[in-house]
């Protein structure tokens, strides 16, 4: 635990906030998404933050990043906040095992920063970890619970897999031959993670959902966000000739799942493309909507300045 957990002290008499990321990410998430390397290390974090189209000469593309985003890290820490973080030995594995990483995070935190008041931050999993955290612990020095875009009443995302080779199929046709391969590697990680034992653990009747389905501890403090737009990500194909063709996720399935059949998750204005804006509710406490993306939702800058508030 001591080589992976980030900490940094912030003014005195602020309290701490411990930042908790989600299903297979690392502590990049929340400083810098570059570093932040997703379907098993194939792409940076940024693929799901880009929106403009960049120049480049190669075929596929996944567009431009605003070069001032800032993660809730740098956020917190202008701020005054003293923070902590880790990455989790096991992004991908049993929730149970993240869970007993935190008590062990916590009790170095606490012991660092005796007396202080501890407020925690998950992103989408990290969420239900802290949640399960605060009522298997019930720790007396943690007044409060934000999550982003966490899967409260759980994701039918494992579903999505079914979908992927079709809308591969379909994409083939218009890809040029030569970048097919990575098409290829890239639909077969992201099919692998959402079939993963991890993303069992949060379907909506799975036992760990059913587990945290519990009031949380006293007078806990909660503040929720969720995500309304399911543009994921979008992938620029240069052509021989015209211009490049943007093809954005989760648009892609739209000839392959019946029509009727769209998930929230997937649908605009009801998800943010792996979790609903329903399920990332997080009952008894104040909750927004924001019209961002799974990923993006943790990079907007009208959310940090809600969560700035929360502890004003």
């Amino acid at each position: 635990m001591k080589h992976t957990l980030k900490l940094h002290n912030g003014k005195p008499g602020m309290p701490v906030i411990f930042l908790i990321h989600g299903l297979g990410m690392n502590n990049y998430f929340w400083v810098d998404p570059q570093k932040c390397f997703v379907l098993g290390g194939l792409a940076p974090l940024t693929v799901f933050l880009a929106e403009g189209v960049e120049k480049t000469k190669n075929t596929i593309s996944f567009g431009s990043v605003d070069p001032h985003i800032e993660g809730l890290w740098h956020c917190l820490r202008k701020a005054g906040f003293s923070l902590a973080s880790w990455t989790q030995s096991q992004p991908l594995g049993p929730v149970q095992v993240a869970i007993d990483e935190l008590k062990k995070a916590h009790d170095t935190v606490r012991n660092k920063w005796p007396g202080k008041s501890i407020y925690l931050i998950g992103h989408s999993r990290g969420g239900l970890i802290a949640r399960r955290f605060l009522l298997e612990e019930n720790p007396t020095d943690i007044e409060g619970l934000i999550t982003i875009c966490s899967p409260h009443a759980g994701t039918g995302m494992a579903k999505f897999s079914r979908y992927l080779k079709p809308a591969g199929v379909l994409l083939e046709k218009i890809i040029p031959g030569k970048s097919r391969a990575t098409l290829t590697k890239a639909l077969g990680r992201l099919s692998a993670f959402l079939q993963s034992p991890a993303i069992a653990e949060l379907a909506p009747d799975s036992e760990f959902m059913a587990s945290i389905q519990k009031p949380l501890p006293g007078e806990m403090r909660t503040l929720s966000f969720g995500g309304t737009s399911p543009a994921l990500f979008q992938v620029i194909v240069s052509l021989p000739a015209g211009a490049p063709k943007t093809l954005k996720f989760p648009d892609l399935f739209a000839g392959v799942i019946p029509a009727g059949h769209l998930p929230r998750e997937l649908t605009p204005g009801l998800g943010d493309a792996l979790v609903s804006a329903e399920s990332a509710k997080l009952a008894g406490g104040t909750h927004y909507n924001f019209p961002a993306n799974h990923v993006k939702a943790a990079y907007d800058n009208k959310i940090h300045g809600i969560i700035l508030d929360f502890f004003s």
